[in-house]
This record gives C-alpha cells, structure tokens and sequence, in this order.
C-alpha cells in the first residue's frame, strides 16, 4: 500500500467505478420498455390537438374536451326514466296544465303564487312545486315562474310561464331535486 503523508498506512478506494456503475443502470433503466417518441406523448393528455370530427362534438354527445367523469358529476341534471304508465299520466296532465296556464297568462297572471293557485286546481292530487325563474346566461332577468308536478311515482310535469309564452315537459325526477332541475353551476 502506498505511504500516507501522515504515516499511516491505507488504502485507496476508487469511486469511479461505482459511480459509472450507477450512472448506467439509471440510463438503461429510465426508459425502460419505451421508445423516445412514448416517453413524452401524455406529457399534455391523451386528446388529439386537431379540430373534432363533426360526429364526435355536439349536444348529442360528449366532445373531445369532455371530462373523463363528466357523466357522474353531471348525473344529477339529467332526470330518471320514468315507468310506461306514469309517463302515459303525465303526458295527460301537462295537457290540462298547458291549456290552464295558458289562459292564465291571457290574463296576465304570471307569478309564482298565480302559477300555484292555477296547477293546485288542475293538477290535484299531485305534488306541486313553483319557483321564480332563475335568470340564465342573459343579463336581463325573464319575469315569469317554473314549475315541476310530481306524477305518479317516476314522471313528472315540468315547465315554465312567461309573458310571452307556457311550455311544458314530461320527464322523470332529478335525483336531487325531484322534478325541477337543479340550478346551473356555470
């Protein structure tokens, strides 16, 4: 062994090997299984940046920007299915309730509490619930009221009132909120 210039006798380790060792082992290790073009493909998602294909985007579907659990946290906006026979009742009601809410607004009547006293006569026995609308998207709020009538067990009678015009639905029940649709979040 070489002399120390203390006096001492010891030995010499070398590093280098080790450390070039390690060095090696890291670069063959990190790619693994994977070509240099795969390393990085999901480095900005899995979506093509080209523009969608017309049949891919729309309202009949979810878009190329959908979330991937965009169904479950939407799923309370979309009503339930409702049973043949309550759907073939709420088809009937919401005839009745469109020609009475129609000669309501005739006369001008609008409101919530108008829109009640109306669906109360002409929807009974069933459940009902009126609301003010909600302004949307627009800057100018819409005078008018909605209303949801709860039928039978799955179906329900849901609609609106305005100045200019009644519209009605027949669809099931919201999970969360029963025959009115939840408030938009956006």
């Amino acid at each position: 062994m070489p002399a120390c210039p203390l006096g001492r006798k010891h030995r010499v380790v070398s590093i280098r090997k080790p450390a070039a060792l390690a060095v090696t082992a890291l670069v063959l290790l990190t790619g693994c299984g994977k070509s240099a073009d795969d390393l990085f493909s999901n480095l900005n998602g899995t979506q093509s940046s080209s523009p969608p294909d017309a049949g891919t985007a729309g309202p009949n579907g979810p878009g190329p920007d959908t979330p991937p659990n965009h169904a479950d946290n939407t799923r309370a906006r979309h009503p339930r299915e409702m049973s043949p026979e309550d759907e073939s009742r709420a088809g009937q009601t919401a005839v009745d309730v469109e020609r009475a809410l129609n000669e309501l607004r005739r006369r001008g009547g609008i409101g919530p509490a108008e829109v009640r006293s109306t669906l109360a006569r002409h929807a009974a026995p069933f459940s009902v619930t009126v609301a003010g609308l909600v302004p949307g998207t627009g800057d100018e709020a819409v005078e008018g009221s909605s209303f949801g009538v709860w039928v039978g067990k799955t179906a329900c009678v849901t609609g609106a009132v305005t100045e200019d015009r009644v519209w009605t639905e027949v669809n099931g029940h919201h999970p969360e909120t029963g025959c009115l649709p939840p408030a938009s979040t956006h």
